[in-house]
């Protein structure tokens, strides 16, 4: 019975991760410069931008923090690297949402669009790196055993 317990915890882990990375990659990589290419007024495709990485941010944490759970609990995990990367791929977009999220909207309501455009750039960075994250921990994850 303990085996069957750390295969399931082992396959809801691999699946956390694979909605996690794939949920990420495809609002980084697709939807959020679709809906720049596609919708004419740049502000309203901002906003739907935000909302869309605000929710991946959530997503990051929970799928991280279920996750964690289970390597902890089940130790699921023999490779730490794993563990470290799921940190910090959650780690990035939170500091981006709770930190740079709020300075950019100072920045736009003020005007000064270099520094929004700097802030910016540092979190779109920090969800590119949340984006290699996810996917390292995905494939250190589901490689076969040696």
């Amino acid at each position: 019975m303990p085996h069957q317990i750390d295969m399931i915890a082992q396959r809801i882990a691999a699946m956390l991760l694979a909605f996690w990375a794939g949920s990420l990659v495809t609002v980084c990589a697709i939807v959020a410069p679709t809906l720049f290419a596609v919708l004419s007024d740049r502000q309203v495709a901002g906003q739907i931008a935000a909302r869309l990485f605000l929710i991946e941010t959530i997503i990051g944490v929970v799928a991280s923090a279920c996750f964690l759970l289970a390597y902890a609990v089940n130790r699921i995990v023999a490779d730490r690297r794993i563990a470290i990367l799921v940190v910090l791929g959650a780690a990035a977009p939170l500091v981006s949402e709770v930190v740079l999220g709020p300075l950019m909207d100072s920045a736009r309501r003020a005007g000064d669009m270099a520094r929004f455009g700097a802030l910016h750039g540092v979190s779109a960075l920090l969800f590119g790196v949340a984006c290699v994250c996810a996917v390292s921990a995905l494939w250190l994850f589901n490689r076969p055993a040696a």
